[in-house]
């Protein structure tokens, strides 16, 4: 795993808190101690239950004993549902918005900080180049952690790296 170079800026280096929600990005501070965050993005409907996004809970099959279907209409085991389309949305765009930054030269390089589906799906969208810049992945969902122990997390993470 590629580590950032001790006298890289490290306000080029990006640390990504997300969940199937909510991301934040956050960079170290040059010269004070912690961490400031510039970016957040957030999809509410993607934290919505099924029935408020307007779907209707499909009609029951009464299948034979030791079947895994809960219902007639779900087939593949996929959840199909409007909150799941609202999520894969919201990390697709997330990984736009993070390929269009490092294209841009906004940053250099990122570490993602998320549950392991969530990291997986980013890397997914992202581009091969995108790719390339991911330094790091930890499995954690941070997003609703007070900025203090964020700090001590990212601090501890940056260590490891």
């Amino acid at each position: 795993m590629p580590t950032t170079s001790s006298n890289a800026d490290p306000s080029r280096h990006w640390f990504l808190l997300a969940n199937g929600s909510r991301a934040q990005a956050y960079v170290k501070r040059k010269q004070d101690s912690g961490y400031d965050q510039f970016r957040v993005w957030d999809a509410p409907e993607a934290r919505m239950r099924d029935a408020e996004l307007g779907e209707d809970k499909p009609g029951r099959a009464f299948a034979a004993a030791g079947a895994t279907q809960r219902s007639a209409m779900e087939r593949d085991g996929k959840d199909d549902g409007p909150k799941e389309h609202a999520r894969r949305d919201f990390l697709e765009g997330l990984a736009h918005d993070l390929a269009a930054a490092l294209s841009a030269k906004e940053m250099d390089s990122i570490a993602i900080i998320a549950p392991a589906p969530v990291a997986q799906a980013i890397i997914a969208h992202l581009p091969g180049t995108a790719r390339k810049a991911v330094t790091g992945e930890e499995h954690h969902d941070l997003t609703s952690l007070p900025h203090g122990d964020i700090y001590a997390r990212l601090d501890a993470f940056r260590h490891r790296m």
